[in-house]
């Protein structure tokens, strides 16, 4: 793993994605795909097959649960859009919840004086509720979800957007996530990732993707972000 180009092992802020990272989202999303699937009689998935769909936002989400060649079908594919996000709004907390640990460390950072944010591809009217709910309106300074102004992660400006709202300085800044496309979004904005190997991808992707560091668990991630 390349090692990052910093000048200090001092981090004021952590940037979280959400998705696997600090919410086990996985069976809500699959649920509410498999409900559309289900409706228009198309093939279903198993809820590990929903590992490798999620990621990219929702409107990529539908594309790759709608069959292959129905996705062009601009009337259909914004029909079933609407339906999932009608869907998942519903049932978004069915099955969700914090991994184990996120709370305590999000707290340890918090009493250390830690900046922590979040910044998913998850629609910013399904993100700010979740975590709101999970995680209460206090821990995070900033939260944002995909919105038509930025193009979705990892593409690099609503990355920069979030950095400019919280005042952070990139060198100091961790962004910490789940996935390959959460490595390259930290990277496209010079920022040092963390990958953490408990989400939807696991260590190879992570590694393949080239963070920065992979952490195993909460604790060690309490220990990347605050050395001894």
């Amino acid at each position: 793993m390349p090692e990052p180009a910093r000048t200090t092992d001092a981090y004021t802020h952590v940037i979280f994605d959400l998705d696997g990272t600090i919410l086990d989202t996985l069976e809500d999303l699959a649920t509410a795909g498999n409900h559309v699937c289900t409706q228009h009689g198309w093939p279903t998935f198993a809820v590990d097959e929903y590992r490798h769909k999620v990621g990219n936002g929702m409107l990529k989400l539908v594309e790759r649960f709608m069959p292959a060649e129905l996705v062009s079908n601009q009337e259909l594919f914004e029909a079933s859009l609407a339906e999932f996000r009608a869907y998942y709004s519903e049932h978004k907390e069915d099955h969700t919840g914090p991994y184990p640990g996120i709370i305590e460390m999000l707290d340890a950072l918090h009493a250390a004086g830690i900046t922590v944010a979040v910044l998913t591809n998850k629609d910013h009217s399904a993100a700010v509720p979740l975590v709101e709910r999970f995680f209460g309106k206090d821990r995070f300074a900033y939260i944002q979800g995909r919105i038509p102004e930025f193009p979705p992660k990892p593409a690099a400006p609503v990355t920069l957007h979030v950095l400019e709202v919280l005042n952070a300085d990139p060198e100091h800044t961790l962004y910490v996530g789940d996935s390959n496309v959460d490595v390259a979004c930290g990277h496209n904005a010079q920022l040092t990732v963390a990958g953490v190997t408990w989400g939807f991808r696991g260590r190879t992707e992570l590694e393949e993707a080239g963070a920065n560091y992979i952490v195993d668990t909460p604790e060690e991630l309490i220990s990347l972000v605050l050395p001894a």
